[in-house]
């Protein structure tokens, strides 16, 4: 007979959009006593322009910016605990990573094995075919890459306007 898994540490990715709100519920509903729950949102680098482009302008980022942009972010994910408060006894950590746009699920997976994940929590639009093609696909490519299981909260865009 197999055992039932036990969620420790559960990985919740956030883009910070209403959709990936969804998400953190079932990561509360998941997690162990005592667990913790890290909430994850990777900062985009851009993607450097093409300098044979007449439009190109390069755009230095400084370090204050990067700081700022960075408590601008963990400031979104606090008021997501706030929204929807973890269990008793459930510990929140947030955790802020830069990756250039290409690399965002690998990124992902990194972070599942630095923070020792047991599972992954996201919320995804549930597109598929060409929408999903010329859109790409951060659940996807963290489903396929991830070492632990994945779960992804399908948020069709009639959920959104609920309230």
């Amino acid at each position: 007979m197999r055992t039932r898994p036990v969620y420790r540490n559960v990985l919740v990715l956030t883009d910070l959009s209403g959709r990936a709100a969804f998400a953190l519920p079932h990561a509360c509903a998941l997690v162990a006593p005592e667990g913790t729950i890290h909430l994850v949102h990777v900062v985009e680098r851009p993607k450097t322009p093409n300098p044979m482009y007449a439009h190109y302008e390069s755009k230095v980022v400084t370090p204050e910016e990067k700081a700022e942009r960075k408590r601008e972010v963990e400031d979104a994910l606090l008021a997501l605990v706030k929204d929807c408060p973890p269990p008793a006894g459930v510990v929140v950590q947030r955790h802020v990573f830069e990756e250039s746009a290409n690399y965002v699920a690998e990124r992902i997976c990194a972070a599942v094995t630095e923070l020792k994940a047991d599972i992954v929590v996201m919320a995804s639009h549930g597109r598929s075919g060409l929408a999903r093609i010329l859109l790409g696909s951060i659940a996807e490519g963290v489903m396929r890459q991830c070492p632990v299981p994945t779960l992804v909260v399908r948020v069709p865009d009639s959920e959104l306007s609920k309230d």
